[in-house]
């Protein structure tokens, strides 16, 4: 089974999103969603041991990818994103780091994934699922052994993320709940915001999650 492990950054200044390091058996590990520069991050890797195998990010918004060069300076490791985010990774208008007064510009080379591709990075293969919305080439990431799913800002538990930024498609909602509402409900979500939640939950609680 694979370990989760969140990273909640607190602060007023500035909007950063939850990480997530996924652990397996064998001490192999992910990142999801680096969402600052944080030393604690590269530590906590170091001081247990655990060999990095590589980056995933769920969408090109700064909140998400602002650690990505700090991990691939200290491991270099691959970073994997949705193939229709990749230019936000560059792009500081499309990943709404100028809406913040900053310039977020990612140096490392990123690859670009799409629907269903699988990532063998740990012991327990990571499902891509596309699922524009929040951003064009949103993703998310899905464990089905260990029954946990990485969503982003597609959804936020008891919401989902906003519509109305760079490269949003509010048409594609439907289409891409229908691919999360195929999984079993009991699967356990983990957003780019809040605490996690359940499928189950938020079918009962969350009036997009339909």
């Amino acid at each position: 089974m694979i370990k989760v492990i969140p990273f909640i950054y607190d602060s007023y200044d500035d909007l950063y999103a939850n990480t997530y390091l996924l652990v397996d058996e064998s001490n192999q590990c992910v990142v999801i969603d680096p969402a600052k520069a944080y030393d604690g991050l590269v530590n906590y890797i170091k001081k247990n041991n655990l060999t990095l195998k590589g980056i995933l990010i769920t969408h090109g918004h700064a909140d998400h990818i602002r650690g990505i060069d700090s991990l691939v300076n200290a491991f270099n490791v691959p970073t994997y994103i949705g193939y229709e985010d990749l230019d936000k990774l560059t792009n500081s208008y499309s990943n709404c780091s100028e809406f913040l007064g900053e310039k977020v510009i990612i140096n490392a080379k990123a690859q670009a994934v799409g629907d269903t591709a699988i990532l063998r990075l740990l012991d327990e293969d990571i499902r891509v699922i596309y699922t524009p919305y929040h951003t064009s080439g949103s993703v998310c990431y899905y464990l089905k052994d260990s029954d946990i799913l990485f969503t982003g800002d597609f959804i936020i538990p008891h919401g989902i993320g906003r519509c109305d930024l760079p490269t949003a498609k509010p048409k594609e909602l439907e289409n891409s709940m229908k691919k999360i509402l195929d999984l079993p409900r009991s699967v356990k979500i983990y957003g780019g915001h809040e605490r996690p939640s359940t499928l189950e939950t938020e079918i009962r609680v969350n009036q997009y999650v339909k």
